[in-house]
C-alpha cells in the first residue's frame, strides 16, 4: 500500500515551473532518501506533503485527499523535523516544548511525563529536559526537535535536512534509532539530504533534478547509476565508488556500505 501518492503534480514559484506532472509513489513502511542538488526540488516538494503551498494535482497521505479540509487531519499523522530546529521551539524548557503536541491532545499530565521521559532517554537527551532550547548546541536542538517529531507516534516522520548539526558519531545514533523505528514501528521516513552519505542509511533513494524523478528504487540498485550520479556532478559516498571499482575487477560481486563487511570480504 502507498502512504503517499503524488500524481500529475504541478507548481510554480511566480512563473518559475518547479513540477510538471510529477509523479511520485511511497510505500507505507518505507526508509526513503530524496537527493538532489539545490534547486531541484526536494524542498518544495515538502513543503506540498505538509499543505504549506497550494499545488495542482492529486496527492493522497495515507488515503486522504490533501486539501484544506483534510490538512489538520494529516498533520496528525506526520511528524517533522527542519533543518533549522529553533524555528520549531515553542516552550521554555525542552520538557515543556517535548509536550506541547501531547497536550494538545489532551493526555493527562502523568502518562505525558512518563512518554517524555521515554523518549528522552530513547533518543539520549534526558540531561537537557530542563534546559531553555536555545541555550543548546546545534546539534542538541536537532535531536530535541526529533524527540518533538516522534512523541505523538506519528505515521510518518520527515526529515528536512534535519541532521547537519549533528556530529558523525551521534549521527550513527540517531540512524540506529530511525532504522529501529522503520522497522519495529513501521513508521515511514522521509529524509530529504543533500548529504550523499545519508543515502547508504535508509532503503530506497530517490533521484531529483530540476522537479524531474531521475531515479527510484532500493539503494543497491539506485547506486549503481554511477554514470546518473556524475552526469548531475553528484559525488556517490566512498563505499559505494569502492564498491564499484572492485566489483568491476571481480574482487566482490555487490555493493558493499560498511568498511568492516568490506574488509572481511576481501580478505576471505
Amino acid at each position: 500500500m502507498n502512504i503517499i501518492d503524488i500524481k500529475n503534480l504541478n507548481f510554480k514559484y511566480k512563473e518559475k515551473e518547479v513540477f510538471n506532472n510529477f509523479n511520485l509513489q511511497l510505500e507505507n513502511g518505507s526508509f526513503t532518501t530524496i537527493i538532489g542538488l539545490n534547486g531541484s526540488g526536494k524542498s518544495t516538494l515538502i513543503k506540498i506533503l505538509l499543505g504549506l503551498l497550494k499545488y495542482e494535482g492529486i496527492i493522497k497521505i495515507d488515503d486522504i485527499l490533501l486539501n484544506k479540509d483534510n490538512i489538520k487531519n494529516i498533520r496528525k499523522s506526520i511528524g517533522i523535523v527542519f533543518e533549522n530546529p529553533d524555528n520549531q521551539f515553542v516552550a521554555e524548557t525542552v520538557m515543556d516544548d517535548i509536550a506541547f503536541s501531547l497536550e494538545n491532545l489532551q493526555m493527562n499530565s502523568k502518562n505525558i511525563k512518563e512518554k517524555i521521559m521515554k523518549m528522552a532517554n530513547y533518543i539520549g537527551i534526558s540531561r537537557l529536559l530542563e534546559r531553555e532550547p536555545h541555550s543548546l548546541s546545534g546539534g542538541e536542538k536537532q535531536l530535541v526537535a526529533l524527540a518533538s517529531a516522534l512523541i505523538h507516534e506519528p505515521k510518518i516522520l520527515i526529515l528536512d535536512e534535519a541532521l547537519t548539526m549533528v556530529d558523525i558519531r551521534v549521527r550513527k545514533q540517531v540512524y540506529s534509532i530511525l532504522n529501529d523505528i522503520n522497522k519495529n514501528k513501521e513508521v515511514t521516513i522521509i529524509n530529504v539530504t543533500h548529504d550523499m552519505d545519508e543515502l547508504l542509511y535508509g532503503n530506497d533513494i530517490v533521484l531529483i533534478d530540476k522537479g524531474n524523478l531521475i531515479l527510484k528504487g532500493p539503494k543497491e540498485k539506485v547506486l549503481l547509476e554511477e554514470k546518473v550520479f556524475n552526469k548531475l556532478n553528484l559525488d556517490l559516498p566512498f563505499m559505494v565508488s569502492l564498491s564499484i571499482k572492485l566489483k568491476y575487477y571481480g574482487l566482490i560481486d555487490h555493493l558493499i556500505f560498511d568498511m568492516n563487511e568490506m574488509v572481511n570480504t576481501i580478505w576471505k
